[in-house]
């Protein structure tokens, strides 16, 4: 949309969005009104109002801009002048990026696996001393997978690879290298060099822990995608693995943070191609990260003096953050690939709240079971979110053989703002 030229037209845009969320009924607030202290909205209702304010006028800087300020007209106002001075499109620049899509390393198999207690989400709320029913109506989360006595990160990432290996007919001795991820194991050796003695593979198969919590997947697979490519290696086994329940414990962090986490682990096995398949299968396309500083402080989790951790979580900011940096990198994936979001399989994505997920797909256009349900019965697992519901689409591909499926999106959020995209498509 061309840009906003004077006030008036800025002020009729942000009221036509504000009374297609609050109601027709309800009267325009001042200007100087704090929507979500004064009970106008609540905290998803303003992400809703900012994100159809963004949508309608074409400026999706405006979250960023509205960062750690009231929740206001007057400060959306403010924030439309400053996005237009200073918003330079990038249009021009991705229209002459060509995506090279080599197809030469495939996604051999996948497996899941999660914590094996279900707890539905009001004994969380009551827990935690929240409201009877706040998770399940503020964040849409009905149950929340936690681990058994007898579970942790090392035996549920081991049993997601074991399951992958043994799909694709892999042996362990076969793999290059594990590359591991997760953001709650703290224990040493770390969590890849257990899972190497934990699978009995060889010693000359190499050891890999990679950060970046739940950006941690794509970060996994665009380091085995380089480990394959440059011919290092041939076979790399890329596990993700969370136990947030031991951690984010009632007492230790307030329930509006640490009740939305379960406990999950996913496992990849990744080839180089030798020569032609068979039966159709996914290939890795390319990968984009960054990193958009402005939300660095809107999450920071550390250890407190006295054993409990000392959590900052501004959720309003956060969810702000992760709608509009999600829909640019789902729009920016689109544009690198070539390929339209409305003929992808699905939408393996970072998933910090159902809601949050629905707002999304309403803003993509996009039909809500394309994101696959995890975070739902789930709750968020952390690194392990995307590679979940990236199991739950390719699951879906191999029951559907009789029908061409279509190609997959990857993208997900980080503290600090990480973020990152990618795609797979069929070969």
């Amino acid at each position: 949309m061309a840009p906003i030229k004077d006030e008036s037209h800025w002020r009729r845009l942000v009221e036509g969005c504000f009374r297609r969320e609050a109601g027709t009924p309800v009267s325009i607030p001042n200007l100087g009104q704090d929507l979500i202290e004064t009970g106008v909205l609540d905290s998803m209702g303003w992400v809703s109002f900012l994100r159809a304010v963004e949508s309608a006028s074409g400026m999706n800087d405006l979250g960023a801009l509205l960062t750690n300020r009231v929740p206001s007209l007057e400060n959306i106002f403010q924030a439309f002048k400053e996005a237009q001075a200073e918003n330079s499109s990038l249009q021009a620049a991705s229209n002459t990026r060509h995506a090279v899509i080599g197809a030469s390393i495939i996604l051999a198999s996948s497996c899941a696996a999660v914590g094996s207690r279900r707890i539905p989400s009001e004994e969380i709320d009551r827990a935690f001393g929240m409201p009877e029913g706040k998770l399940r109506l503020r964040a849409g989360i009905e149950t929340l997978a936690y681990a058994a006595e007898d579970e942790n990160e090392l035996t549920l990432g081991a049993r997601a690879a074991q399951q992958s290996l043994q799909a694709a007919a892999c042996g362990a001795r076969e793999l290059d290298w594990i590359i591991a991820t997760s953001e709650t194991h703290r224990a040493y050796p770390p969590l890849s060099a257990q899972l190497h003695s934990q699978l009995l593979v060889r010693e000359t198969c190499g050891a890999l822990d990679v950060g970046g919590a739940c950006l941690g997947l794509l970060n996994g697979l665009a380091v085995a995608q380089g480990l394959i490519a440059s011919g290092q290696a041939r076979t790399i086994a890329v596990i993700t693995s969370d136990v947030h329940s031991r951690i984010f414990q009632p007492g230790r962090v307030a329930g509006e943070f640490g009740g939305l986490f379960g406990d999950g682990a996913s496992a990849f096995l990744l080839r180089a191609k030798n020569g032609s398949t068979s039966e159709q299968t996914y290939a890795l396309g390319e990968f984009l990260f960054g990193c958009a500083g402005q939300y660095a402080g809107a999450i920071r989790v550390s250890d407190a003096s006295n054993g409990n951790l000392d959590v900052h979580f501004d959720g309003e900011a956060l969810s702000r953050a992760a709608i509009t940096r999600m829909e640019k990198v789902i729009l920016d994936v689109e544009l690198r690939s070539g390929i339209a979001r409305s003929s992808v399989q699905g939408l393996a994505t970072h998933q910090p709240n159902p809601r949050l997920v629905t707002l999304l797909a309403k803003q993509l256009d996009l039909a809500p079971d394309k994101f696959p349900s995890v975070a739902r019965t789930f709750g968020n697992l952390g690194s392990s979110t995307c590679g979940v519901a990236l199991d739950a689409i390719l699951k879906s591909a191999r029951r559907n053989l009789a029908a061409e499926c279509g190609p997959i999106f990857l993208a997900s959020l980080g503290p600090g703002l990480l973020f990152g995209g990618g795609w797979l498509i069929t070969i």
